[in-house]
């Protein structure tokens, strides 16, 4: 059985991994803004979300004010 990592290691493989994941929804995002089917902004906004939450918060609150 596999030992269960303790949330430090688990936060530390994530913080890693981080980055691979902010490219490819960087890559497909832009890919988006020139094939219509794929939401290109949207995975933009995600992506910028992931890498920074900052930018995550302003984004909620725009798109909050935008749908109300």
């Amino acid at each position: 059985m596999k030992k269960k990592e303790s949330l430090y290691e688990e936060i530390k493989t994530f913080q890693g991994q981080k980055k691979i994941y902010f490219i490819i929804l960087i890559v497909v995002g832009l890919l988006g803004l020139v094939f219509p089917v794929i939401p290109g902004l949207l995975l933009i906004g995600l992506g910028l979300a992931l890498i920074s939450p900052k930018y995550g918060d302003i984004l909620l609150d725009k798109v909050r004010k935008w749908i109300s």
